[in-house]
């Protein structure tokens, strides 16, 4: 059933789940969207000038593309960052600072969170201010676990993922990427007993863009067949349970 999922989300990912509609705007125009919106945000100062990514090769492009899909660096349509490379005191009270550890299994554990003063958040939230709905994703040790962000904290060790213009970005699609990519950053990544996966690893990454008006019908086919995989999961658990009680009775008939 595993595989099953896994083989819904790479589907999913390749433009394989959903008829396409030749009305839907190819994904160059969202794409152009959010270069400007990225121009914008660059003039007003709120974000810096970054290096040009380089260009997409073809041995990067693992399968043929889509009609009006387009191929992406993570970096090129959203703001990936880092967080704290210091070591803050801790505090009895304050807030959360989250690191690699307190990502699992797609969801944020703040049961043993260690937690730091004012003052230290707001200095790190300089770097890499967490907003609602920016992705974390675990940079070192256990990499991956995207979690979508529903609070406010500091992080350390994690990669953020934030989005030039929140209108043009749907979180549950980048979490949909990240947890396909995330098998090709952990067989990538490097260090010894504890794996690390590089910010400019990150940011390089290449993806298939979908058309705006395609990523909601994606996203939808997916929650429909993972239910049913549910669904089928809970069906073959039961099925498993009655075999298990049948063979015990009849052990004790013997």
């Amino acid at each position: 059933m595993k595989y099953l999922r896994e083989m819904i989300l790479q589907l999913a990912v390749q433009g394989k789940l959903v008829p396409q509609d030749e009305n839907d705007e190819p994904a160059s125009v969202l794409l152009e969207k959010i270069q400007t919106e990225k121009e914008r945000l660059i003039q007003e100062g709120k974000i810096k000038r970054q290096k040009p990514l380089p260009a997409i090769t073809e041995e990067e492009k693992p399968f043929d593309l889509r009609k009006g899909w387009e191929w992406v660096r993570l970096n090129e349509i959203y703001d990936v960052r880092d967080g704290t490379h210091d070591s803050p005191k801790y505090q009895t009270h304050g807030y959360p600072l989250v690191t690699s550890k307190n990502l699992y299994t797609g969801k944020l554990d703040l049961i043993d969170v260690k937690l730091i003063s004012e003052s230290d958040y707001q200095q790190i939230s300089l770097r890499s201010k967490v907003d609602k709905n920016d992705i974390l994703f675990a940079m070192i040790g256990s990499i991956g676990n995207p979690v979508i962000v529903d609070t406010a904290f500091s992080i350390k060790n994690v990669a953020l993922f934030k989005y030039y213009d929140s209108s043009l970005s749907n979180p549950y699609y980048l979490l949909l990427v990240l947890k396909v990519a995330t098998n090709y950053f952990k067989s990538a990544s490097t260090g010894g007993v504890q794996s690390f996966v590089s910010l400019k690893m990150l940011r390089n990454y290449v993806f298939a863009l979908p058309p705006e008006k395609e990523i909601p019908r994606i996203l939808a086919k997916i929650d429909s067949l993972l239910a049913l995989c549910d669904q089928l999961e809970s069906k073959l658990t039961q099925a498993r349970q009655t075999q298990e009680q049948f063979a015990l009775i009849a052990t004790a008939m013997e």
